[in-house]
């Protein structure tokens, strides 16, 4: 039997293991459906409209995050079923070695588009810099996907994917903790920082906002609505993702007990919903935004700049 098999399957005998599982089921699915709903709802409203260039980049984003979420979820989804049927690991390791390979491509790729779109919301309001993702986002979509996959070639190469006990993932504790754990708490706390200042800033462009000033006060006002809806994908990573960094960093001292293990099977299972929830205030922004639109158009139809197309996130 291949040595990565030595990790024990958690809850075996104490009745826990059908919990865990459950509990991850439960959340992966609603995951999944809020995932497809954003994407259909998204489609369906936009159908007659270039992808790339008529929509704006938080509509982009909330695409891309809703199909790494379907990805990353339908194949855990798959990871789990195979686990409570057979009652224990996934076999043949090749098998284990694929769930492990999508898990950690797809939760990376997220990484990363939550980091980039951190930053992009922070240059945006502090330095009214707009980050250029390349035509047809070729840049970001590069970065999203490429950097993770490579990872994996390495770890799979290296026989460092298969069965953890719970699921297929990285095995081994310090490569967790080097490619898993501290990649993701980096970013949790970067994008937080980001998160912060962002905020700071939008309140002190408000204040420096006159009525007089109507121009100005419109260019400012959509690049704080695009920096606060780009921020919001930021806060539902944040929430989707801190049981990680605990998980990792209590593996590292002891056991991790089963209310940690079950906090992450509930937050990190939470994408679909959490993304979800942010395509909806984008959308009701979006809505606001036309309505204001509406209101101004009675002598101003050249105050729109140029680029407000490509700077506008609502």
């Amino acid at each position: 039997m291949d040595e990565r098999y030595k990790f024990k399957i958690f809850g075996i005998h104490d009745g826990r293991f059908l919990v865990l599982h459950s509990t991850a089921l439960v959340f992966i699915g609603l995951s999944v459906l809020c995932a497809g709903l954003v994407i259909a709802t998204s489609i369906r409203n936009k159908r007659n409209v270039n992808f790339f260039f008529g929509w704006s980049k938080c509509e982009r984003f909330a695409i891309y995050m809703a199909v790494c979420d379907i990805m990353l979820h339908l194949v855990h989804c798959t990871d789990h079923i195979h686990m409570l049927i057979v009652h224990g690991h996934v076999h043949p390791i090749n098998l284990c070695e694929f769930y492990g390979f999508v898990l950690y491509e797809f939760t990376i790729a997220q990484t990363s588009l939550v980091f980039i779109i951190a930053t992009n919301a922070f240059l945006l309001i502090k330095f009214k810099c707009n980050l250029n993702y390349g035509a047809r986002d070729w840049r970001i979509i590069s970065v999203a996907l490429g950097v993770p996959f490579i990872i994996c070639v390495f770890l799979a190469s290296y026989k460092q994917l298969g069965p953890t006990g719970t699921y297929c993932g990285i095995v081994g504790e310090k490569v967790v903790t080097f490619i898993s754990t501290l990649p993701v708490l980096l970013v949790l706390i970067f994008s937080t920082m980001l998160y912060i200042l962002t905020w700071k800033h939008i309140k002190i462009e408000g204040k420096k906002v006159t009525a007089s000033l109507r121009n100005h006060k419109s260019s400012s006002q959509r690049s704080a609505r695009a920096a606060k809806n780009m921020s919001l994908f930021v806060a539902a990573y944040f929430i989707q993702w801190w049981a990680l960094p605990l998980h990792g960093v209590w593996q590292l001292v002891d056991n991790t007990p089963f209310e940690v293990l079950e906090l992450l099977a509930i937050f990190t299972n939470m994408g679909g919903i959490l993304n979800g929830g942010v395509y909806l205030i984008i959308k009701k922004s979006r809505i606001a935004k036309v309505k204001c639109i509406s209101h101004e158009k009675d002598g101003s139809v050249n105050n729109t700049s140029p680029t407000s197309n490509q700077t506008q996130c609502s």
